[in-house]
């Protein structure tokens, strides 16, 4: 009777772990690893690609690799000027594949770059960023010709390169003071100077649950 008994206990827990696996939810697959692709754009030096993935990866929970250099685009040569137009680099970069497995690409050259502003046709800037896109472009141009350390210029590309990424993130420009979202206007040097180089609490506010967890 006792040996009897013990087997059916038995036989009860078997089928009730058998029944629990059947009910339960299958596991969550784990989110694929986002990727940013940092892509040199002519001949760039590497000290200037380090101190961008750098930057990048200490205020996010993603992988930053730095990719194999590519040729600017001749489509986005501006002659009468002798610039590069950063929002037809954009659209290059957008209209061509990514960089296999890259979540978000940050190109980074050392040419001279400009954009439409206003009423100004071809304004010169140090950098540009599709909000809500999958791209950005910086330059280091400005930095090299008005930093008078390297250290300085280091130090003001990597606020750049954040606050480039900042809008492929989705955050427009930022009213707070010393948010790396700060509209330089024109000032590229005073304005980066005065960054914290990090995001505020408003526009890390803006970003769905799953993006704000990528943020250090």
């Amino acid at each position: 009777m006792r040996t009897r008994r013990v087997v059916g206990l038995g036989l009860l827990f078997i089928t009730m772990v058998l029944v629990g696996s059947f009910l339960s939810p299958a596991a969550a697959e784990p989110s694929p690893e986002r990727v940013v692709a940092i892509v040199p754009l002519g001949k760039v030096r590497q000290e200037f690609l380090v101190k961008v993935q750098q930057e990048l990866q200490s205020r996010m929970k993603v992988r930053i690799r730095i990719d194999p250099a590519r040729e600017l685009p001749q489509e986005a040569w501006y002659a009468p000027r002798r610039r590069w137009r950063a929002d037809r680099i954009l659209e290059w970069l957008d209209a061509n594949p990514p960089p296999e497995g890259a979540w978000k690409v940050v190109a980074v050259t050392e040419a001279e770059i400009s954009a439409t502003k206003g009423n100004i046709l071809d304004w010169g800037i140090a950098g540009l960023g599709s909000i809500g896109g999958p791209s950005c472009v910086v330059s280091a141009h400005i930095y090299k010709k008005h930093s008078k350390t390297k250290e300085a210029l280091l130090r003001r590309l990597g606020d750049l390169a954040v606050h480039e990424f900042g809008h492929t993130l989705g955050f427009p420009h930022c009213e707070e003071k010393g948010c790396v979202m700060s509209d330089a206007k024109g000032k590229a040097i005073s304005s980066a100077d005065a960054s914290s180089g990090r995001y505020c609490a408003k526009c890390l506010g803006m970003l769905p649950a799953e993006e704000r967890a990528l943020v250090k």
